[in-house]
């Protein structure tokens, strides 16, 4: 077991930068454009995100302990899957950055709620996990070969683990997000975070 702790945890640490590159585009927008969150709020914030990614993380160690190899097709799927989950991050980036730009908007104000609430970032959690990237598959592929439900699980959890290190400066947002600027900035980065995961579930659909 600790070879395999050790494997999972050098594999999350080697491709995290990686990781982070995918899921820092859907987190900060979010955590920087709230208004009067302190540091106490922006760290709930990362955690619920975080909570969102380990429990897609689990799920998919679980099933690749229960299925085995037949897991190893997942990537199959990814021009069906993939689609869906880009589609779904850029309508939700791009509705939160236009609700949060104008709340005294009717639509807006019945909707601030719901993306303010703890699903929203849960959410975004989640779908940020299930992305079938080339870490991801890799370590689908370990966990798999890792060999029984237990093992998977826990090479999943320690991949998470090392994979998170580099979202842990998010635990700040709340130090700056008193700047309407800052609120500003990150709105437009949602609408271009949507943007770009719309392109991505073009790409991928149609290339």
């Amino acid at each position: 077991m600790g070879a395999l702790v050790g494997r999972a945890f050098l594999l999350g640490l080697s491709t995290g930068l990686f990781c982070a590159g995918f899921c820092l585009p859907l987190a900060a927008p979010v955590l920087f454009s709230r208004r009067r969150q302190g540091i106490g709020r922006s760290a709930g914030g990362v955690g619920l995100f975080l909570l969102g990614r380990l429990v897609a993380y689990l799920s998919v160690g679980l099933g690749a302990g229960l299925l085995g190899g037949l897991l190893t097709r997942v990537w199959a799927v990814k021009a069906t899957v993939l689609p869906v989950v880009y589609f779904l991050l850029g309508v939700l980036m791009i509705v939160y950055a236009v609700a949060q730009s104008f709340p005294d908007l009717g639509f807006c104000r019945r909707l601030s709620p719901k993306l303010e609430s703890n699903w929203y970032l849960l959410l975004l959690g989640f779908l940020a996990g299930v992305n079938l990237c080339p870490p991801f598959v890799l370590a689908l592929a370990a966990a798999i070969d890792a060999g029984g439900v237990l093992r998977s699980v826990v090479f999943f959890l320690v991949f998470f683990l090392a994979t998170s290190i580099y979202l842990f400066p998010l635990l700040f947002a709340g130090g700056v997000t008193h700047f309407r600027v800052v609120r500003a900035a990150a709105r437009v980065l949602a609408v271009v975070a949507g943007l770009y995961f719309m392109w991505l579930a073009a790409r991928v659909m149609f290339l």
